[in-house]
C-alpha cells in the first residue's frame, strides 16, 4: 500500500496464509493471500520500499526468506534483495474494527476518479478535502467540492440501506487503489471509523468529525439563464484542443465560451498565440450568453460525464454539465480578471516583439 509509512508480513502456517497490513493515522488496510507457506514468521519494513521492490522483481513467484534476525531475502526468477526490517514487536498493531451491520456497494473506484480532481486541496478548510458518499437503497453517490467545482458521481443499485459519511481524498485513494472496478465491497460504519470488506481484503479509515457542505443547497440555487443538448464527443474534443492553446503560454490564460442558439463558441488568447473552437448544441431554452473560465478546470468535465450531456448556465455563470446519472459544476471567472490577463499578455508580447527586433549601429557622419 504505497503512501502507508509501515507494513507488517505475516506467515501463518496454521491456516497457510500471508497477511499484510499497512497503516498510517488515517487508515488501515489487511490483505490476506494462500501463497505456499513453508515457515511461518512475522516482520515488518517500509511500505513503500517494498512495492518498489516487487514492481521490478519480475518472474511469477515471489520468495521471502528470513537469512537472519532483522535481514530477510526477497527473491524471483530475475533478482534478488536483502532487506533489513523491524520486529512485529515493534510495529503498532492498526485498529481494524468489525461493524455490526453492513451494506453491499459496487462502483467505488469508478466513482472515485469521477470526483477526485475535484476535491479541495492545500490550505482549503477541512470540511472541503474530503470526498462525500451517500449510500441509499437505490444506489450511492459521490460528492466532492473545491470552491471552484463540484462533481456529482452517481451508481444505481440495491444497497439495502442508508450510510452517510465523509472521507479523506487520500484514505479513499489508498481503497480505490486496492480494489477492481467491479469489485463488490460491504461497508459499515463502527464507532469513529468506517470499515470496507471484500474476501481477502479489509480497510477501515476514520471519520473526519467535521460535517460536509451541502452540496444540494447549492446547486438548487441556479438562475437558470441558458440550456442546451450537446454531445459529449463532439463537446470534448473542441474543449481539448483549446485548452491546450490556452496552456501554451507560462501563464495559463482563461477560455470564453459563447452559449449560442446552435452551437458553443469557444476563444482563447495569450503572449504565445490564440484559438477559437466551435461545437454543435441544441439550445432548449433560455438566452444566448457568454462567460469566462479557467482552462485547467474546464478537462474535468470530461473525468464526470459521458454521453448526451444538458449543459446549464446560470445567471452568474455556473456552469453545470450533467448526463442521466452524474454533474460537473464549474464556477466562471470575472470578467475584469480576464481583461486585465489579456491587457498583460498584450504588453509581454509588445515586449517580446520589440527584443526581437535587430538593433541598427548608426554612423557618423
Amino acid at each position: 500500500m504505497a503512501g502507508i509509512f509501515r507494513g507488517a508480513l505475516e506467515a501463518n502456517e496454521d491456516d497457510g496464509c500471508l497477511y499484510i497490513t499497512a497503516n498510517n493515522t488515517e487508515a488501515a488496510i489487511q490483505r490476506k493471500f494462500k501463497p505456499t507457506v513453508e515457515t511461518g514468521g512475522e516482520c515488518v519494513m517500509d511500505a513503500k520500499l517494498l512495492t518498489d521492490m516487487l514492481s521490478v522483481l519480475g518472474g511469477t513467484d515471489v520468495t521471502f526468506e528470513e537469512v537472519n534476525p532483522g535481514m530477510i531475502k526477497i527473491k524471483s526468477e530475475n533478482c534478488v534483495y536483502s532487506v533489513r526490517v523491524l520486529s512485529s514487536r515493534v510495529y503498532p498493531r492498526p485498529e481494524m474494527p468489525f461493524p455490526d451491520d453492513t451494506l453491499k456497494i459496487t462502483g467505488l473506484k469508478q466513482m472515485y476518479a469521477k470526483t477526485c480532481a475535484t476535491a479541495a486541496k492545500g490550505d482549503v478548510s477541512q470540511v472541503l478535502s474530503g470526498i462525500h458518499i451517500d449510500i441509499t437503497p437505490e444506489g450511492v453517490r459521490m460528492v466532492s467540492c473545491d470552491l471552484r467545482s463540484i462533481a456529482v458521481a452517481r451508481k444505481m443499485m440495491q444497497c439495502g440501506g442508508s450510510l452517510s459519511f465523509t472521507l479523506p481524498k487520500a484514505s479513499l485513494s489508498y481503497l480505490a487503489g486496492a480494489i477492481g472496478n467491479d469489485d463488490e465491497l460491504e461497508v459499515g460504519i463502527s464507532g469513529s471509523f468506517v470499515v470496507f470488506m471484500k474476501k481477502g481484503m479489509m480497510f477501515s479509515a476514520r471519520l473526519p468529525a467535521h460535517e460536509y457542505v451541502n452540496i444540494d443547497t447549492i446547486l438548487n440555487s441556479m438562475q437558470q439563464l441558458y440550456m442546451a443538448s450537446v454531445e459529449f464527443d463532439d463537446f470534448k474534443p473542441q474543449i481539448l484542443n483549446i485548452c491546450d492553446v490556452a496552456s501554451m503560454s507560462s501563464e495559463t490564460s482563461y477560455i470564453k465560451l459563447l452559449f449560442q442558439e446552435n452551437r458553443i463558441e469557444m476563444e482563447t488568447k495569450n503572449d504565445i498565440g490564440s484559438g477559437s473552437n466551435a461545437c454543435k448544441a441544441v439550445m432548449i431554452e433560455g438566452n444566448p450568453c457568454s462567460f469566462y473560465y479557467p482552462a485547467n478546470m474546464l478537462k474535468d468535465i470530461f473525468r464526470t460525464v459521458e454521453g448526451t450531456l444538458i449543459l446549464q448556465v446560470d445567471k452568474r455563470g455556473y456552469m453545470l454539465v450533467f448526463d442521466r446519472l452524474n454533474k460537473y459544476m464549474l464556477t466562471p471567472i470575472r470578467e475584469e480578471f480576464a481583461e486585465k490577463q489579456a491587457e498583460k499578455f498584450a504588453k509581454r508580447k509588445k515586449v517580446a516583439k520589440m527584443e526581437s527586433k535587430p538593433k541598427t549601429e548608426s554612423k557618423a557622419a
